[in-house]
């Protein structure tokens, strides 16, 4: 890892409650003393054992950090997440208890690329393509179904934040019209429209970019309302969150032809996928990879060991959330 003050946190003890790759993990072991939490049967029990001795943590967005965890460690001064997810994090109780969390905020370009990815995928057919050679039809004489043209669509962005501005300048090379819908009005050059399904009925592609709350506290930011208004012709893809989607509802709409095409990074209950997704030809499924690339992972994990060691140099942590 790089940036790294050498020996800064030799004696601090620090829990790991969400898994890290293993270059981040031998760059904390050399400064601090590491619990792997998450590798026990009973992570709770870990740490009433020994979280009166825990002063840091490493967690990654999808693991976070709840309250039963923050309740058995009394002395924790830092949260550390590799990644910008913060739904699972009650970060109520850590400013309460004055904790300061921060992100790994270097991630943003990648997720917008994988988004153009699946949209260019949904439209020209390209996983369904690759099938078709690989499988010999083309050789047979085969022709494939004709695609879509990306270029020139109306390009719907549900969530208009870091994320949802880079994909929208992204789709925008494509000469396609931008609109949105955030609860929060943003001062930018696309329309805004009232709601998500106002959004959706006016677009040939929706993007699902928005951030949510943890799985399962209230109803998803696209039901099957959303889905319907997209219509026969439409694309949706999403690279926020699974759970942010009537998952059942949208599988239906495209087993059944009400939805034209998806391209899905994320899944309700990852990493398990509807069996029916699977069979679909209109469907391009990546295993929740937006930020997996070799840059940013390397990234990000300097973040996450970087916050850890500035903090207990005395530096103070390089990106905490405000």
């Amino acid at each position: 890892m790089s940036d790294v003050v050498p020996g800064a946190g030799a004696r601090v003890e620090i829990a790991a409650v969400g898994a890290q790759r293993p270059q981040v993990m031998e760059a904390l072991e050399r400064e601090f003393v590491v619990h792997r939490v998450y590798e026990a049967a009973d992570p709770l029990a870990m740490l009433r054992e020994i979280g009166p001795r825990i002063r840091g943590v490493a967690s990654h967005g999808m693991a976070g950090l709840p309250r039963a965890q923050i309740d058995l460690m009394p002395n924790l001064e830092i949260c550390a997440i590799n990644g910008v997810g913060l739904e699972t994090t009650d970060l109520a109780t850590c400013r309460e208890r004055n904790i300061t969390v921060c992100t790994a905020p270097v991630l943003f370009d990648d997720v917008a690329d994988l988004a153009v990815a699946l949209s260019l995928a949904a439209c020209r057919k390209i996983a369904a393509g690759d099938r078709f050679v690989r499988e010999g039809a083309w050789q047979g004489g085969a022709r494939m179904p004709l695609g879509r043209k990306l270029t020139g669509m109306r390009v719907g962005i549900l969530g208009l934040g870091r994320i949802g501005r880079e994909v929208a300048h992204r789709l925008a090379a494509f000469k396609t019209t931008i609109g949105y819908f955030d609860p929060v009005r943003q001062d930018s050059p696309y329309k805004a429209y009232d709601s998500a399904v106002d959004l959706a009925s006016n677009s040939d592609l929706l993007v699902l970019c928005a951030a949510g709350g943890p799985k399962g506290s209230g109803a998803p930011l696209v039901p099957k309302e959303v889905i319907e208004a997209l219509g026969p012709r439409g694309i949706f893809v999403n690279i926020a969150r699974g759970w942010l989607v009537d998952e059942p509802a949208l599988v239906d709409a495209l087993v059944h032809g009400r939805l034209g095409a998806a391209g899905l990074d994320v899944f309700h209950d990852e990493p398990a996928v509807p069996e029916a997704l699977l069979r679909l030809e209109n469907v391009v499924l990546t295993p929740h990879v937006a930020s997996s690339t070799e840059e940013t992972m390397g990234a990000m994990g300097d973040c996450v060991v970087g916050n850890l060691v500035d903090w207990f140099a005395g530096k103070g942590a390089r990106t905490p959330v405000g």
